[in-house]
């Protein structure tokens, strides 16, 4: 049995990746703490000129330092000179993509399936709440979240975002 969390939000706005993604508040306080105490090389590959997407800003950032954390948790077990952290953004099937790619040991393939689920965990001292948790958030915003084995180590967790089409058009210069 699934359980979901309700995630509703009254601050819904036009939204930035860029700005949500921006190193400075994202990587601050705990996340940048992790990153450094266990010596992770960080990389972003950040596509211009992003559409802008309707949702609530700090929701959406709360994914992305979730993601952050749990991917440099899981690096935490291999040897420091292959801790490698990609964070990427690109334009997708009429969304945006955000991507976290982690260089760590791993999943077993039957964890793919249940990686999302309300107190599934594959820490042994994890709770199972921020990956679903992540995903009622970003299905709240209409959106899909889902993770796949890298060809090397690690995962990569990614998930999309509709256009705000109306927020899109206003941005456009007038022909």
């Amino acid at each position: 049995m699934h359980q979901r969390f309700a995630v509703r939000s009254a601050n819904i706005q036009q939204v930035s990746l860029v700005f949500t993604l921006d190193p400075a508040p994202a990587m601050a306080g705990e996340t940048c703490a992790e990153v450094m105490k266990n010596n992770v090389s960080v990389q972003t590959q950040l596509a211009e000129s992003l559409p802008l997407i309707q949702g609530d800003r700090v929701q959406l950032q709360q994914v992305i330092l979730n993601l952050i954390i749990n991917a440099v948790q899981a690096m935490s077990g291999v040897s420091e000179g292959s801790r490698g952290l990609l964070i990427g953004t690109g334009k997708h099937s009429g969304g945006v993509l955000v991507a976290v790619q982690d260089s760590g040991p791993g999943l077993k393939p039957e964890s793919f399936e249940h990686l999302f689920d309300s107190f599934y965990t594959t820490k042994p001292s994890g709770m199972g709440m921020g990956l679903s948790i992540c995903r009622s958030i970003v299905e709240a915003h209409d959106g899909r979240i889902w993770a796949t084995p890298n060809a090397g180590p690690g995962i990569t967790v990614q998930f999309t975002l509709p256009i705000n089409d109306q927020a899109t058009a206003s941005a456009r210069p007038a022909a």
